[in-house]
């Protein structure tokens, strides 16, 4: 059986339904994927989309903390942080460990809805290939 893929999602609360949005729409990619998140959107995922995500502390106790140090390890193919660069809160969770990290480790990392966008459409990709060896075959 194949290891499943993980991806990290985090999203300051003005972000959260752009995100919301993105997974509904994609939703075939997310499902491919094991989805972490802090509490806050973990239980947002859960609730809006009904798809399973794993979420660890949330964003006021460590939470991106946590899943910070986990791409660290080498087992998250992808991370979103929708961040609120106008209006963050002091209570939300902090980008900045991830630059270096994601840097670090070569993990790609998507901190608005272009690059989210972007990085579904990457992470979707093999997909695609089924549907379009398909295609040109007939």
């Amino acid at each position: 059986m194949p290891e499943v893929s993980t991806v990290i999602l985090i999203a300051h609360e003005r972000k959260l339904p752009e995100l919301l949005k993105l997974m509904r729409k994609r939703r075939a990619v997310f499902e491919t994927y094991r989805l972490l998140a802090t509490t806050e959107t973990g239980e947002a995922i859960e609730r809006e989309l009904e798809l399973e995500c794993t979420h660890l502390f949330s964003g006021r106790q460590g939470g991106e903390i946590q899943l910070c140090g986990l791409v660290c390890t080498n087992v998250i193919r992808a991370v979103y942080f929708l961040r609120d660069p106008l209006s963050a809160a002091a209570d939300e969770p902090d980008i900045a460990p991830f630059y270096r990290a994601c840097d670090l480790h070569n993990v790609p990392l998507a901190t608005n809805i272009v690059t989210a966008v972007a990085l579904t459409h990457w992470l979707g990709r093999k997909l695609a290939a089924p549907a379009e060896a398909t295609a040109g075959g007939r």
